[in-house]
């Protein structure tokens, strides 16, 4: 530790939050990514929230239809 303060001991920055915005789970490295035009929700860069709305699961899904073949 310095006598001199850095600039981030100066700053009144409140603490990242250690869960995911998305999906609530403990994930201290979540981050968003950009692919192609879309902001992604990631858990650590490579792992996709299971919550994000581009390509995690939707919130109402449709149901399935079963076709019995005759």
């Amino acid at each position: 530790m310095s006598i001199f303060p850095s600039v981030l001991d100066l700053l009144d920055v409140p603490a990242r939050a250690a869960t995911c915005p998305g999906c609530g789970t403990h994930a201290p490295a979540w981050t968003r990514v950009a692919v192609d035009s879309l902001r992604v929700l990631t858990h650590d860069g490579d792992v996709i929230c299971p919550r994000d709305r581009h390509f995690g699961s939707t919130p109402a899904p449709a149901p399935v239809r079963l076709e019995v073949a005759a």
